[in-house]
């Protein structure tokens, strides 16, 4: 890399000087000197230090192109750029060469395309004393990326809240709202809410191009997809499926969707928020505000002579009247539900009100999944677990030898996480459990069955090919009972 020496007498020019706050120009003993149309000219103290380079690169949008000087010569061209007469050090101290909108903008929308190249599924952005950390939720799993200064946090708030349709003048109560970004082809669902430090956000993001999944492409063995497909072309009744949030709910009922519609059937969907656009299917967002809600939207779509009806989540007594009202009338009807397990689901759908018998005529079956981060295989290593995990989880003495855990490495961005992988546990509501339900024995629904096995069984056999940690395992899968 180039390294010109700098004089004393720099003057950074005023656009360049806009696109690094004071807090980060000292952070990185770096300051940019001059702007080109693809890239940024930065005086550095250390221009060998790549860590750095990317950290700029992302906070400006532009290449850089580094040039080398001394740490001192740096610390007087920053205190003469951002002290008295150069750019405040906070852009409300006084007037500025350079808008403070521009990089706020550039902020937000680098957030947005680091998530997608990421493949993050949220954004957080949490207010702190001193400043805002950026977080994204890979794989998963939240992971810090960065700080920025504190005096950025509100004006960064702003602009999502302008991009989400919220109020910006409200900072006293959470604020929900949908962001629409074409250019990125980025859908967002933000949610607000205040905090001691500030308002935190969440934006949990969509692709507005994600083709609908289809049953082999879930990642399951052949006999999910059968069986998956068989509960789909089933005429009438109800299937749903069980999970933390998070867990590829929606991904499976839209795999069953695709599959459906290659049949002469009329779809219709009820989601909070849509998060895959498909042609020829019929897809209604829920507006609480407006009045939409989930029990209004499916009582309107029952006279919208549909074959096939997807509930977002079955939340209450009222749309779980509604939907298996539709399910024992013709209809075929597909929803989630947040539930520990496949067998779990039936005794929800009782404390919700169903009746045993409603349930146990209605019912198709259950789904509980779960998607479980897999060891880097770069990286694995034998592992030491703990002995809470190891003694919950049933793992024998022979077995520990079979442990691995990856510690992180260039491979996988030092996560130790190659992935996720989708395990399901299939419950089909056949005589027996509709007897059992009817007269409302719901003890042991699934245990012994033919077909039934719990996820927690099918994670502990990946755990003992090292494939999966033992922490994994107990973190997505361990509630208390027995593999």
């Amino acid at each position: 890399m180039p390294q010109t020496d700098l004089v004393p007498s720099l003057h950074p020019e005023a656009d360049a000087l806009g696109l690094i706050p004071e807090h980060r120009a000292r952070q990185y003993r770096a300051i940019p000197i001059r702007r080109k149309p693809d890239r940024v000219v930065v005086a550095m103290a250390e221009p060998s230090n790549l860590a750095v380079v990317e950290e700029i690169q992302f906070l400006t949008g532009l290449g850089v192109e580094p040039v080398g000087s001394t740490a001192a010569e740096i610390e007087r061209a920053i205190d003469r750029a951002y002290g008295p007469g150069g750019l405040p050090a906070r852009p409300d101290a006084g007037p500025a060469p350079a808008s403070s909108d521009p990089p706020v903008v550039r902020i937000q929308r680098l957030l947005f395309r680091e998530a997608q190249r990421l493949g993050a599924s949220d954004i957080h952005l949490d207010p702190g004393p001193r400043s805002t950390r950026i977080r994204y939720r890979i794989d998963g799993a939240i992971e810090d990326r960065f700080a920025l200064p504190r005096w950025l946090h509100a004006r960064l708030i702003s602009r999502i809240k302008i991009i989400g349709k919220l109020d910006i003048s409200e900072h006293r109560r959470p604020q929900d709202g949908l962001i629409v970004d074409p250019g990125q082809g980025v859908e967002a669902r933000l949610s607000t809410i205040p905090t001691e430090s500030g308002e935190a956000a969440v934006i949990r993001l969509f692709q507005e191009q994600k083709a609908a999944p289809t049953l082999a492409g879930l990642g399951g063995p052949p006999d999910v997809e059968e069986r998956l497909r068989a509960m789909g072309h089933r005429p009438q009744g109800m299937v749903v499926v069980a999970g933390p949030t998070g867990s590829g709910k929606t991904t499976t009922l839209y795999a069953m969707v695709h599959e459906l519609r290659q049949r002469p059937v009329n779809i219709v969907t009820i989601e909070d928020p849509v998060e895959y656009r498909v042609d020829g299917v019929r897809q209604v967002q829920v507006d609480a505000p407006s009045g939409l809600t989930f029990q209004k939207a499916l009582r309107s779509i029952l006279r919208q002579d549909p074959d096939v009806i997807l509930v977002g989540e079955i939340r209450d007594a009222e749309t779980a009247r509604i939907a298996f009202e539709a399910a024992l009338t013709g209809h075929l009807v597909l929803s989630t539900l947040h539930a520990s397990d496949a067998a779990s689901v039936l005794v929800r759908l009782m404390e919700l009100g169903v009746g045993s018998h409603v349930a146990s005529a209605a019912m198709i079956g259950s789904i509980a999944q779960r998607l479980v981060r897999t060891n880097c295989p770069a990286c694995l290593r034998p592992d030491t677990p703990s002995e809470l995990f190891v003694r919950r989880l049933g793992i024998v003495e022979d077995e520990r030898r079979l442990l691995g855990r990856s510690p992180g490495c260039a491979e996988c961005r030092f996560t130790g996480v190659s992935g996720r992988r989708p395990f399901f546990e299939i419950l089909e509501v056949d005589e027996e459990i509709r007897a059992r339900l009817t007269r409302q024995d719901y003890s042991s629904l699934g245990g012994g069955r033919a077909g039934y096995r719990t996820i927690l069984a099918q994670v502990l056999e990946r755990v003992r090919r090292g494939e999966v940690s033992v922490e994994e395992a107990y973190r997505t899968c361990y509630s208390g009972g027995a593999a």
